[in-house]
């Protein structure tokens, strides 16, 4: 079946954290273990929250900043240290446009919360607005994948059927339950191994380096 349209994971995927250490050391000033910040952020309830459209983002990150003993005029300083060591893959969004160049749709289906400008889209606030056909967002859902209800909503907004569907994310229980559906799905591991999956569906990627 010919692959009509890509559905991409945000966060892990097309945004990785590339640099470890503003987070190690905002964990050090903090006393948490290493992880531990990823835990007390990701994994509250705030998080939980926020990301299935029940509280604002700024709510969110105050009571996340509260909970690690952050005063409120220090929240947008935490913010911006956590995030420092994150990047765009550009390969990924050339990728991508390389795509839409060749007629196949293109959808993101995020677990991300809103931005902390209310709606703001997670393409947005990298200066990328406009770089997929559709945006689909668990906030918006007010679900989380894997709920199946995820995943419907992206395939009614890109019109594609699942078997015409390709998906790319890095949580194995998401690339599961998306191949539950009938979806054609991938788990990231790298941009080498997503080139080789996209040739082997016909899809326009980027050349080998000889």
């Amino acid at each position: 079946m010919t692959t009509r349209a890509v559905l991409w994971d945000w966060g892990g995927v097309i945004q990785r954290t590339e640099d470890p250490a503003p987070r190690r050391a905002l964990e050090a000033e903090l006393g948490l273990p290493p992880g531990g910040l990823e835990r007390a952020v990701f994994g509250s309830h705030a998080w939980d929250l926020a990301s299935t459209g029940r509280c604002g983002a700024d709510e969110a990150w105050a009571a996340i900043a509260a909970d690690l003993g952050i005063a409120s005029e220090g929240i947008d300083r935490f913010v911006e240290r956590f995030f420092a060591g994150d990047r765009v893959d550009e390969a990924l969004v050339a990728l991508i446009r390389r795509l839409r160049d060749a007629r196949v749709r293109v959808g993101l289906l995020s677990n991300a919360p809103p931005g902390r400008a209310k709606g703001t889209p997670a393409a947005a606030r990298w200066g990328m607005d406009g770089l997929f056909d559709v945006q689909i967002f668990s906030y918006q859902v007010g679900a989380l994948k894997p709920d199946p209800r995820m995943y419907r909503a992206a395939l009614q907004a890109l019109g594609a059927a699942p078997r015409e569907t390709l998906f790319i994310d890095d949580a194995p229980a998401n690339v599961v339950a998306a191949k539950a559906m009938g979806i054609d799905a991938v788990l990231f591991r790298g941009v080498p191994g997503l080139l080789d999956a996209m040739r082997k569906r016909g899809l326009p990627a980027a050349r080998r380096k000889r």
